[in-house]
């Protein structure tokens, strides 16, 4: 198999991972049949070999043709982009987020705070931005295969977390998605939701800054690229 073919197999892999256990209800067979923890765990080894070995390929392919015109304006994209990505992830983290596994009491609200303001999906939505960001930049085949993977897994997988969290929570979930967006900032701009960053606090940002820092110096270890003037 060629190095295009690898990458290819594992961005299909990685995205049948991600939403074919979802989409298609074998995640509550699974769960049935280890109990909610042990799949977790599995999930979770699995998840990450094959992230890994997605992220190996990709960095052992060599960029082919370009499928559009990359200009030098379109490399501060990502530059510009990742700081927010970087703060809905880790603010998304660090907030009791809805979106993830989180159990609520009966008749309680579904809670809107912080990042959740910004956007219900804050880690998915950030992924995503750091997906299309990249592949916006780069433009090669390769990029797509990569970035575009992370990039349906993530917002597919928003509407399947909408999807299966609307047939836990019902009505609240319903409330829920009135008072936020999928789109950052969506909600605040159209007066559904407000701002206050006073619930987001320090902490995120300033991980999030550390991490920025950390990815511009250590990019060339994790891509054989060094950023320039964008990623």
């Amino acid at each position: 198999m060629t190095e295009l073919s690898w990458l290819a197999l594992w961005a299909v892999l990685f995205v049948a991972q991600h939403l074919g256990v979802t989409s298609t209800g074998l995640r509550d067979r699974l769960v049935g049949a280890m109990g909610e923890r042990p799949y977790l765990g599995v999930y979770s080894v699995v998840s990450i070999v094959v992230l890994v070995l997605l992220a190996r390929a990709y960095n052992a392919t060599t960029p082919g043709v370009l499928l559009w015109p990359t200009f030098e304006w379109l490399r501060w994209v990502p530059l510009l982009l990742m700081p927010v990505a970087l703060l809905l992830v880790i603010g998304g983290v660090l907030t009791r987020n809805p979106s993830s596994v989180v159990v609520l009491d009966d008749g309680e609200e579904v809670p809107v705070t912080g990042v959740m303001r910004i956007t219900r999906h804050p880690v998915q939505s950030g992924i995503l931005i750091w997906a299309l960001s990249h592949l916006l930049a780069n433009g090669d085949l390769p990029s797509l295969l990569f970035f575009g993977a992370f990039a349906l897994v993530s917002g597919w997988g928003m509407a399947l977390i909408d999807r299966r969290k609307q047939g836990t929570f019902g009505a609240r979930w319903d409330a829920f998605c009135e008072a936020t967006s999928v789109v950052p900032f969506a909600a605040i701009v159209q007066s559904r939701q407000s701002l206050r960053l006073s619930e987001v606090g320090w902490l995120a940002p300033v991980v999030a800054a550390a991490a920025f820092i950390a990815l511009w110096w250590g990019h060339v270890w994790v891509s054989g690229v060094p950023v320039g003037v964008g990623w």
